[in-house]
């Protein structure tokens, strides 16, 4: 079977004009190296000699890949990042099957030890490197996993990294190096826009530099390699690294996967039981924690305002902070629950949460992590208290999301232009994935009726102003007007008459709906009014909520389930009488959510 498929592949291929890739099962050939890691690089050595990795306590095997064309990756860029199904519980049994003295090996951080597992797992999910290729590069360099009894030298340099004056001796700063090289390596070729690549250093002090044309993946590893060898040893040590990850794991890493998950449909909650404000949205330029110029949020906006916090952010960070509780957005395995060392003064409480589907969650800087790896979770469950451990300026949750292995933003993309992460060369599409609100840049799924402040059913009355954002690319707002009455709105303080706006849906039926309001996140000079009131008119009577707008915004808030009858004129309305002055008040859209129907209503 497997070689009819293959049969298949080549007539397939033959037929295209396209180069096949060698058969897994094909014989090896006399040894013949895999083109020169920087061919345009005239300095670089053009014969291979005999490898020799650093440090010399090595196995003497050395397996070797069939060679593949000139313009055929070294590596599959999407297997530099993720790992379909190999996390905690694999990785685990990958080191016991091995008889590895890694399967026992603990790293203490923080207060507590943690095995070299969960170590692996954090540091890969967190940085977006595959565990498989950390594995692959440790041994391919010292050989810990193909020694039976890998000596304490052979641990101490597992990754073959000796600079930084040794600094870097240790099982756990060898990994935690590779990763961050490797991670440095992703973030500079994403940030890749005409400008030279940061270039090559090796061990005996050369620097080379690189051409912009050079692909994904032979710039990554040679970047993890070569600060571990000199410029002559360098194609031959990256002429090992898909036959050792082909011999350790059975796959060869130049193919691309093609059974990893789809795109999900939305599936997540917010991470908390009640909203808090935003204080950090996800950056879609480049979420890689260096400042490239500016924060595109998911609306398709640059902002350099510091209320959108700061340039190259990785995630959503929610101003929260003990005794908030933070919840599992999904079903999943946890598969990490300690403290990782991310290199700030002290570790972070931390949790990792495997979903099955192709993403995960991580939610960091927590006070206290409740759950332990290996723990089946259900959505909503209790997994820490928020805090500001680890590089955290102030006590907030951080929550981030990834989709094979790559950061995406769970809120989507809004914009009119192309995701500039989605387009980047390690970057990845987001898609909205909140289960219980629709998106606000997506037409209404079934059973919902949303009237927006652009619709027939909307109305106005007053000086609002409008901006460029909310659901569906624009948002009113004027300044709130102190009420000295909550039962009673229209009594207000000031002398001057409130702004007006109303909802009218066209509803299908007699029923219950779930009401919700958006909350866009905008600068329009105010701060959100803490104390805005909604009026909802229904079958049974009239009903007044009052929301915090600054907890709410980018959200929809909910505000409550109400009975309707089409023929009795159902509306909500809201206006610039608050509890509060000189506040921003929203006119955005309202969402009618049918939950159960009795008679339907012809008009």
């Amino acid at each position: 079977m497997r070689y009819t498929s293959y049969l298949l592949l080549v007539i397939a291929i033959a037929l295209c004009g396209c180069t096949a890739p060698p058969p897994l099962s094909t014989p090896t050939p006399e040894p013949t190296r895999l083109p020169t890691v920087i061919h345009a690089i005239p300095t670089l050595a053009t014969a291979t000699p005999e490898l020799t990795p650093v440090p010399t306590s090595t196995p003497t095997l050395m397996p070797t890949a069939t060679p593949l064309p000139a313009v055929h990756p070294l590596f599959d860029p999407q297997r530099l990042s993720y790992d379909h199904n190999f996390s905690g519980p694999e990785i685990q049994a990958f080191l016991e099957a091995r008889n590895s003295p890694l399967a026992t090996a603990r790293i203490s951080i923080g207060n507590r030890s943690h095995s070299f597992t969960d170590v692996l797992v954090s540091l890969s999910n967190l940085y977006s490197i595959s565990p498989r290729l950390l594995l692959s590069l440790m041994d391919l360099q010292s050989g810990v996993l193909s020694t039976s009894t890998p000596s304490s030298e052979q641990l101490a340099w597992a990754a073959g990294f000796q600079g930084d004056n040794g600094s870097r001796r240790g099982l756990f700063a060898q990994l935690r190096w590779l990763t961050r090289e490797l991670r440095a390596a992703l973030r500079d070729y994403a940030l890749l826009d005409g400008t030279a690549l940061p270039p090559l250093n090796f061990v005996n002090g050369s620097i080379l530099a690189v051409p912009s044309t050079i692909d994904l993946s032979r710039y990554v590893l040679s970047r993890a390699l070569a600060p571990t060898t000199t410029p002559d040893r360098l194609d031959a040590l990256l002429a090992g690294v898909a036959p050792t990850y082909q011999r350790l794991f059975d796959l060869d890493p130049r193919l691309a996967p093609t059974d990893w998950p789809p795109l999900a449909e939305p599936f997540l909650s917010r991470p908390f039981e009640r909203n808090f404000p935003v204080t950090s949205f996800f950056d879609h330029d480049a979420p890689f924690l260096r400042p490239n110029g500016s924060l595109h949020t998911f609306w398709g906006r640059a902002e350099t305002n510091p209320a959108f916090a700061y340039d190259g952010h990785t995630g959503w960070d929610y101003a929260m902070g003990p005794p908030d509780r933070v919840l599992a957005a999904a079903p999943g395995l946890v598969v990490f629950a300690g403290y990782s060392d991310d290199g700030c003064k002290t570790p972070a409480g931390a949790v990792i949460i495997e979903h099955g589907n192709g993403y995960r969650t991580l939610y960091w800087h927590l006070a206290r992590v409740d759950v332990t790896a290996g723990r089946t979770v259900e959505r909503g469950a209790v997994i820490g208290i928020a805090g500001d451990t680890g590089c955290a300026r102030g006590a907030h949750l951080h929550f981030q999301v990834q989709y094979l292995g790559r950061d995406v933003d769970p809120y989507g993309w809004c914009g009119a232009d192309p995701d500039p992460w989605a387009n980047n060369p390690v970057g990845q599409i987001s898609v909205w994935l909140w289960v219980d609100m629709p998106s606000p840049c997506a037409p209404p799924p079934p059973g919902v009726v949303i009237v927006d402040n652009g619709d027939p059913g909307f109305r106005r009355s007053g000086d609002w102003q409008t901006v460029d954002t909310g659901y569906g690319g624009s948002a009113l707002f004027a300044p709130s007007y102190l009420t000295s009455s909550i039962t009673r709105p229209w009594r207000f303080s000031d002398f001057a008459a409130p702004q007006i706006a109303l909802w009218q849906p066209e509803l299908p039926a007699v029923g219950q709906y779930r009401v919700l309001a958006y909350i866009p996140f905008a600068l329009n000079g105010f701060d959100d009014s803490r104390e805005a009131r909604f009026l909802v008119r229904h079958r049974d009577g009239e009903t007044i909520v009052t929301v915090d707008l600054e907890a709410e915004r980018n959200w929809w808030v909910d505000l409550g389930v109400f009975t309707f009858d089409p023929s009795l004129s159902p509306l909500v309305a809201t206006g610039t009488t608050a509890g509060d002055r000189r506040r921003g008040i929203w006119a955005d859209a309202v969402a009618f959510i049918l939950l159960t129907t009795s008679i339907p209503t012809t008009r």
